[in-house]
């Protein structure tokens, strides 16, 4: 059974009647065994919560994503995550297509610094912003509990601070599209023990998908094509990637 490290069940886009679909589907699925339901802002993070309270499949990851910084308090979210539920703090970061870097670089130290003094691991958001973020890291303050960058954008110097680090990477159904060769290419040659599978649902169905809302469901298809590219078989990616998960994240166990 594989888990899911990165979902947004609770996100604005998904109406009522598919929100209960992928509920139901992550509790029926005997392919996937725990989800963390990802928040990006105060209200998403207090939903997730709720949910994993009355779901036993779900955890959660307490956030403010850097394009949902607006009227969000940091005192609040360090309460938030300090619920039995949360596993990491997340998703953190910045993103190049807001025009107000100055605040988004100081939500993510500042939840960087959330993390450090819950003893959590954070997952991070990175639109453009590999190099920016890593100097973060070097300069100011970096993960004392471990690092997770989501939906990795090919970057083999960014890749390499990482695994120097023992930070990890997270791959989704981006890597089954057919531009994704520099994608691909990290794929196969990231350390075994230093990467993850998500969905990111709902957004990035497979390649045979794209038209539909992506599911937890769906992750069958990044373990496929993962065990593809790194020439071993699905098993042995899942068994790989899930042990991974439960130790980048110690309260899932």
């Amino acid at each position: 059974m594989a888990i899911d490290s990165h979902m947004h069940i609770n996100n604005y886009q998904l109406d009522k009647p598919i929100k209960a679909m992928a509920l139901k589907r992550i509790n029926k699925d005997h392919n996937i065994e725990k989800a963390i339901n990802v928040g990006i802002n105060l209200s998403t993070t207090r939903e997730a919560i709720d949910l994993s309270e009355r779901h036993s499949k779900l955890y959660v990851a307490a956030g403010i994503h850097p394009l949902y910084i607006e009227n969000q308090d940091l005192n609040e979210l360090f309460t938030l995550a300090d619920h039995p539920r949360v596993v990491a703090i997340g998703e953190i970061g910045l993103d190049n297509t807001a025009d107000n870097y100055k605040e988004q670089r100081r939500f993510l130290i500042s939840q960087i610094l959330i993390a450090n003094s819950l003893k959590l691991p954070v997952i991070i958001h990175s639109k453009n912003c590999n190099f920016q973020i890593v100097e973060i890291f070097k300069k100011i303050v970096k993960p004392r509990y471990g690092c997770v960058f989501h939906c990795f954008k090919p970057d083999e110097e960014t890749l390499n601070y990482l695994i120097a680090n023992d930070y990890l990477v997270s791959f989704s159904g981006l890597i089954t599209y057919k531009n994704a060769k520099r994608s691909l290419e990290i794929a196969r040659i990231v350390p075994d023990n230093l990467f993850l599978v998500e969905t990111d649902s709902p957004f990035f169905p497979p390649e045979s998908l794209r038209a539909s809302v992506n599911y937890s469901s769906n992750l069958i298809y990044v373990i496929e094509k993962l065990a593809e590219i790194r020439g071993t078989s699905y098993i042995q990616v899942e068994k790989r990637t899930k042990e991974n998960t439960l130790r980048l994240f110690p309260k899932l166990n």
